[in-house]
């Protein structure tokens, strides 16, 4: 098996080294050597303050690809339950909102303006009900907030997939959708993931989560259109149906999937009940920044400490009880050791082997001569330690100086307040909060793929094409992309690749603008999946990798700050359908079918042929000397005025380009390699890179301004830790979010 992570002793860039450089004037520390665990011979002299900071600057060395999915596999079975809700809650997330537009104008004859309106202020509740859960996720825990927008959601989705009125249509959408979905969808499993892994472990982590969320988008689409195929409309009578007047009428195949879709959310009510918990797990080898802060200042006081008692196992002892809470256990893995090494046996025995590697150290001893010593290198994969994570209502509850409960409350929103406060603080919060409102007009791609796609093939080219089928190129291609894309791309800096993705994405609505027809549309799925899987991996994992522990719920609802934009955007596809996709009411029963069915009607003295739909008799009657089939289309439909699809497209591709040219005016702030002096933090630099940054091309300052900053022991952005309570300045500081350079 594995052999147990040292709890004693970390072997990170902050922690305490056994192995040290001399004390004199020219010494110099060796290596950290990141995760790799380190030990040395013939070294007893203790390094300084700046030697440990040139040590520091020592990048990790990045584990292989194996290595990080074996250390992915060793991560406890509560990523699995993760994922698992991760993937139920986007199936039934995904599937909704694909077929929601259609559902609404189709079943229940709202008009594309006032849908589009519609979905706008459902949109606009969301966002509201979104913060507050996200406020709640740091409050009260994971769990909790699942389990109780889990029960909401179920009332919400009985409504929507039985109810056949516009009152429990908007019941549905502004009340008990807001109250249950919106709150799983502003992060909640993603701030679950966070907890549950390590920084080594994350990007594989984030990436799976990524993949299983469009993994289920994708088959929620395919579904959908399987049903529309395959299945027909289902009559429940109110004698027959058991159920009342509520069960009964027309079940089209998209009000089956819907019902399909509340079955997905009993389901996943029924997961998180029974397996979802509150865990946060940690590797003393393998630490959050925050972490290593606190690490880093201990290490310094009891480096102090051991100058004066010079016991050298002091430091080891208290250490570990900074690291660890003390009821933290082994977590059990999601795949055994030893099926690993079955599984995987070459790659198992290279990651357990002991790499002998000599490194010239440079000791000072007595006489002031140098000598060499041997370092010896040891990988090893982790076994993970995991604790109850603690969250602020827990502190509260639990707190003897608790007078009553409206103080707590009072003190509770007091200090969420604060903690708005200080995250808006710091720069770190600006950067993504600028970019995702930089990159507002890029993400109009995914409504039009949501509510102008659909109606626009269905209208246009009928029934029969695959709409969803078609949407689900986007999902698939982001399924099996990532992986390929993250590993030819690994190394990198973020922005190399998320300003290529940009402007792919930005120019992909031209295809259907040039063509107008279902090819059209499978070219602007790829192209657009292609851009997509370039930038939004590498900004999911940017955006999480720069929230502050234990308060990303918080962080992740005011990042989101440009989903206020969301409702307008709905309400603008909306109108542009109206406008550029109209809808041929006359030619469709009030279910959507089009009355694509020729009967003779004797009673008529015209000799007119009457079309007729699936369901019902229509009001439209065809001349035998003029038109000999019924319309199976809009553009067949004798009524329908034409017009011109391409303008819509033509003005997203307009729109689009506009973030990226947006981002590239603002990518050194993004970047964060350059201070307010700094000619306005870069953005005022004409230079070669500076130019060609429109493509991504990398900042030649970056690396070097990082590492001056580094060396004067300081810290380009203020950190955010929301349980530090030390006295000293600087923890002051980063506790309040001041975004200042830290001395």
């Amino acid at each position: 098996g594995f052999p147990q992570c040292s709890i004693y002793r970390s072997n990170s860039r902050m922690f305490h080294r056994s192995s040290t450089a001399s004390n004199s004037d020219d010494g110099h520390a060796s290596d950290g050597g990141g995760p790799l665990s380190a030990t040395t011979q013939d070294v007893h002299s203790h390094p300084t303050t700046s030697q440990n900071q040139e040590n520091e600057e020592k990048p990790q060395p990045h584990p292989t690809g194996h290595e990080s999915l074996l250390r992915f596999l060793l991560l406890p079975n509560q990523v699995l339950i993760v994922l698992t809700l991760e993937f139920l809650n986007s199936f039934r997330s995904f599937g909704l909102r694909f077929v929601l537009y259609n559902y609404v104008t189709n079943e229940f004859g709202i008009s594309d303006v006032k849908a589009g309106a519609l979905l706008g202020t459902k949109g606009f509740i969301d966002i509201i009900f979104g913060t507050i859960g996200s406020i709640m996720v740091d409050m009260i825990g994971v769990r909790r907030i699942s389990i109780i927008a889990m029960s909401v959601a179920i009332i919400g989705r009985t409504l929507l997939a039985f109810g056949r009125s516009t009152t429990s249509l908007y019941l549905a959408l502004f009340l008990f959708s807001p109250c249950g979905d919106a709150l799983l969808s502003v992060g909640l499993y993603r701030v679950a993931l966070k907890k549950l892994t390590t920084p080594l472990t994350r990007p594989l982590a984030f990436a799976m989560s990524y993949a299983v969320s469009n993994l289920a988008g994708a088959l929620a689409d395919v579904c959908v259109d399987k049903m529309r195929s395959s299945l027909k409309d289902v009559q429940i009578d109110d004698e027959n149906g058991g159920g009342g007047g509520y069960l009964s009428g027309v079940f089209t195949p998209i009000r089956q999937f819907i019902v399909v879709t509340w079955v997905i959310v009993l389901v996943t009510f029924g997961i998180a009940y029974c397996f979802l918990e509150d865990w946060t797990v940690i590797d003393p080898n393998d630490l959050d920044d925050d972490e290593k802060r606190k690490q880093s200042t201990t290490t310094r006081h009891q480096t102090s400490l051991e100058n004066e008692t010079d016991d050298d196992d002091h430091d080891a002892t208290t250490t570990t009880s900074i690291i660890l809470p003390a009821d933290a256990l082994p977590a059990s893995p999601m795949i055994r050791p030893h099926l690993l090494q079955r599984w995987f046996p070459t790659h198992y025995d290279s990651v357990q082997a002991i790499e002998d590697e000599h490194h010239q150290l440079e000791v000072s001893n007595d006489d002031n001569n140098f000598s060499t010593s041997t370092m010896i290198r040891r990988r090893s994969l982790p076994k993970y330690q995991m604790y109850r994570t603690r969250y602020n209502h827990d502190t509260q509850a639990n707190s003897p100086n608790e007078e009553n409960s409206s103080t707590s409350r009072c003190s509770g929103l007091i200090k969420v307040i604060n903690q708005v406060i200080a995250i808006l603080k710091l720069r770190n919060t600006w950067r993504v909060l600028i970019f995702g409102f930089l990159s507002f007009t890029i993400v109009l791609d995914w409504t039009a793929s949501e509510i102008v796609l659909p109606p626009f093939l269905e209208r246009r080219f009928g029934e029969k094409i695959p709409i969803y089928t078609i949407q689900s190129i986007n999902l698939f291609g982001c399924l099996i992309l990532p992986p390929f894309v993250g590993a030819l791309t690994t190394g990198r800096e973020d922005f190399q690749i998320v300003m290529p993705g940009l402007w792919l994405m930005a120019i992909s609505p031209i295809f259907v603008a040039l063509s107008p027809n279902v090819g059209g549309a499978c070219i602007w799925q790829i192209v657009m999946t292609i851009g997509e899987v370039l930038w939004s991996p590498r900004i999911i994992s940017w955006t999480a990798s720069l929230a502050p522990t234990g308060m990303e719920g918080l962080f992740f609802a005011i990042t989101s700050a440009r989903a206020i934009l969301g409702p307008i955007t709905d309400a603008v596809m909306g109108t542009m359908n109206d406008k550029y996709n109209t809808n041929c009411t006359d030619c469709r029963d009030q279910y959507g079918h089009f009355c694509d069915v020729v009967v003779n009607n004797n009673d008529n003295a015209n000799n007119a042929v009457q079309c007729v739909s699936a369901q019902e008799e229509c009001n439209l009657f065809l001349d035998n000397q003029q038109q000999q089939s019924c319309p199976q289309t809009c553009l067949e439909c004798p009524t329908w005025v034409p017009t011109d699809p391409s303008t819509f497209w033509y003005l997203l591709m307009i729109a689009g380009i506009a973030a990226p040219l947006s981002v590239w005016l603002f990518l050194p702030f993004l970047r964060g390699a350059h201070v307010r002096d700094d000619r306005c933090y870069g953005l005022f630099r004409v230079n070669k890179a500076r130019i060609f940054g429109i493509c991504g091309a990398p900042d030649d300052d970056q690396d070097s301004n990082i590492n001056i900053r580094r060396r004067q022991g300081r810290q380009v952005y203020g950190h955010l830790d929301s349980n530090s309570s030390s006295s000293n300045s600087t923890s002051s500081v980063m506790a309040n979010g001041v975004d200042i350079e830290l001395t």
